[in-house]
């Protein structure tokens, strides 16, 4: 029996409807935390999977590393591969079923429908799964037992300090709307065939036409997103009015005694004024997390201690203008599910936090969302544990135009930590003894980094993802290990090294992705390789640097991708006839023995050896063996002088 017209009309509806799929992403996947109050996603498409911004599905993989969780590699999921034509092939057999008008064949092109749309759930099911409990352990940086990470398929679900939010996006939305589509019009052509035969409609008809009316009420994605965050808004009006309520009045000094009338710095914030001071007299003081929601400022006499008993945080700064200076604060509780800090500031400006000592801290200071703040002199020391019981010393999230500088930080996972940080400077700091990286940044354009010390740190100082950084006038010193340098450059791109000092490092310069760095003026001395240049490194330049006492000047497992220029290297044997300090002849500074260790690292136990020795001979007397790339035409003849600073 033939369809109705109206069944046609809308099955083709259906299957042009279907195609919208090519077009909006099927699902979406929404986590906060603490640290990300912006959030990150991802979409899932019908051929692949992308972040919600350029940079959240890299994020999101950085962040599984920690836990031991695969890559999300949208390449490596075949049902990605196969989709786009089951989808194709779908819409088309819609279009046949309209044109041809048979019942049967729209009851089996809806069936396929309903199959593909429950395989697909069952298989994102699964794929969460595996990503979310099948993780690799020996890698993970934490773990915690019998903890999984599986992000639910529809609605809310807490994963440590994340929250996952998982609904249909517009795509998808819209093939439950093509699906609701088919079946009115299966429900028309029933209806139609009851009434030619004189029967009248079932029950179970009805009751089905009255569920598909309910297909056209789906709300949408940001709908479903919205409802979580109305608590959020329903709680911030009462701190709004707790925060107005105090007015200009109050009290312009208030002292905190443990003797005294005000015994607690919670209650001297209540008393004191916006724009007033108070100081805290000698003692030990033990409460609960001081939040301080206005402009003041906070001194600390010799001997104030603020501990946290292992259990909390203890200073979150809310309010503009606000200095904490002179505290010693101490014992901040460890927590996976928050960044505890012994002082924290989110979504403040203008913060100053100078000259204090921070003892056993998960983590140190921690800027999240802020401006204009200076974090200057500070002591910021722990006791070395695992990376996962371990926070940073200074970590900031989402910041810009601050300044940090002259702060002493030891005993942390990474020392200074920075992620989405921008017109940021790093001055005159200490960074030594921390277990992964001295000072390690992320998406993080336009700062500077001078005159600082990263010494004995484990994995040395780290870079990524990175434009437009000027780093001057600091020493990288004693990062040995096997994943020890003292500078790694991770895809970042025209960054200026200079004037820079590489000591006893097990390689001084990484460079993985550097897109246009120079490397100029920098002395690299007794490290045991100089600089390594990836061969995913190019338009980069090398020039005026003292090679000096190293093992490796230069290494590459490619064809290179700098210019070398003027360098000086103590393994030079050219000669200079005109005497103008630069040598007559070529030098080719990466060893033939280099190339081999790059390609072979066991090798690297014949060093000492004859066999290296000969090598070396052949080396000079067939330069070509090596990259030509990679060749110094006019090298100084005598270490380059560098200036008293």
């Amino acid at each position: 029996m033939g369809l109705p017209r109206t069944s046609r009309i809308l099955v083709a509806a259906a299957a042009v409807l279907l195609l919208s799929v090519f077009v909006f992403p099927l699902w979406s996947i929404y986590l906060t935390a603490p640290q990300y109050p912006e959030g990150l996603g991802m979409y899932i498409r019908v051929n692949t999977i992308v972040g919600l911004t350029e940079f959240d599905l890299t994020k999101i993989n950085n962040l599984n590393h920690y836990i031991g969780m695969r890559a999300i590699e949208p390449d490596a999921i075949p049902e990605l591969r196969f989709m786009p034509w089951l989808v194709g092939a779908l819409s088309a057999a819609g279009l046949v079923v309209a044109a041809l008008g048979r019942r049967r064949a729209l009851y089996a092109w809806l069936a396929a429908f309903a199959l593909l749309s429950i395989a697909g759930l069952a298989d994102f099911y699964r794929w969460a799964y595996d990503y979310g409990h099948n993780l690799d352990v020996e890698t993970a940086i934490i773990t915690i037992p019998g903890m999984s990470y599986q992000p639910p398929i529809i609605g809310t679900k807490q994963l440590l300090n994340f929250t996952a939010t998982s609904w249909p996006a517009l795509g998808g939305w819209l093939a439950a709307v093509a699906l609701g589509l088919g079946i009115v019009a299966a429900v028309i052509a029933v209806r139609a065939g009851r009434r030619r035969a004189g029967h009248p409609v079932t029950a179970a008809a009805a009751a089905l036409a009255v569920a598909c009316a309910g297909q056209g009420s789906v709300p949408s994605a940001h709908d479903q997103h919205a409802h979580h965050e109305a608590p959020a808004a329903v709680e911030a009006s009462p701190r709004a009015r707790g925060s107005s309520s105090a007015g200009s009045e109050g009290l312009r000094h208030v002292t905190v005694s443990p003797t005294g009338e005000v015994r607690s710095v919670a209650a001297a914030i209540a008393l004191v004024r916006p724009g007033g001071e108070i100081t805290i007299e000698p003692g030990v003081y033990r409460e609960p997390t001081v939040v301080v929601n206005k402009p003041v400022t906070i001194v600390g006499l010799a001997g104030a201690v603020l501990d946290g008993e292992r259990q909390r945080a203890i200073l979150t700064i809310t309010a503009d203008d606000v200095t904490v200076r002179g505290l010693e604060l101490r014992n901040v509780g460890t927590s996976f599910l928050e960044d505890h800090a012994a002082i924290r500031v989110a979504k403040a400006s203008r913060c100053v936090i100078e000259n204090n000592r921070i003892d056993d801290a998960f983590f140190g200071i921690y800027l999240a969302g802020v401006s204009g703040c200076r974090v200057a002199g500070n002591i910021i020391r722990a006791t070395p544990r695992t990376e996962a019981t371990s926070g940073n010393g200074i970590h900031l999230w989402s910041t810009s135009d601050a300044d940090i500088s002259g702060n002493h930080i030891s005993g942390h996972r990474d020392g200074i930590y920075f992620e989405f940080v921008h017109r940021t400077t790093v001055r005159q700091n200490v960074s030594e003894q921390n277990l992964r990286y001295g000072l390690h940044f992320m998406y993080s354009d336009d700062c500077v980094y001078a005159q600082n010390r990263f010494r004995r740190n484990m994995g040395g100082v780290a870079v990524m993802y990175t434009k437009r950084v000027t780093m001057t006038g600091n020493r990288f010193e004693d990062n040995w290990g096997s994943a020890s340098y003292g500078l790694l450059l991770k895809e970042i791109y025209d960054s200026s090294i200079e004037g820079n000092r590489f000591d006893r490092n097990t390689v001084g310069i990484v460079a993985d992705g550097a897109v246009r760095a120079v490397i100029a003026d920098n002395d690299f001395v007794s490290n045991g390789w100089a600089i390594r240049l990836l061969g995913s490194t190019y338009d980069g330049r090398v020039e005026h640097n003292n090679f000096v006492g190293n093992t490796f000047d230069l290494a590459t497992n490619g064809a290179g991708g700098a210019a070398l220029t003027g360098n000086y290297f103590d393994s030079y044997r050219g000669y200079d006839l005109d005497r103008d300090g630069r040598g007559d002849v070529p030098h080719h500074p990466v060893r033939l023995f280099s190339v081999i260790v790059e390609h072979h690292p066991p090798a690297i136990i014949l060093l000492r050896g004859f066999f290296v020795d000969v090598l070396d001979a052949a080396e000079r007397v067939l330069p070509s063996l090596t990259p030509a790339a990679l060749i110094d035409d006019r090298p100084a003849m005598s270490h380059l002088p560098r200036s008293a600073s």
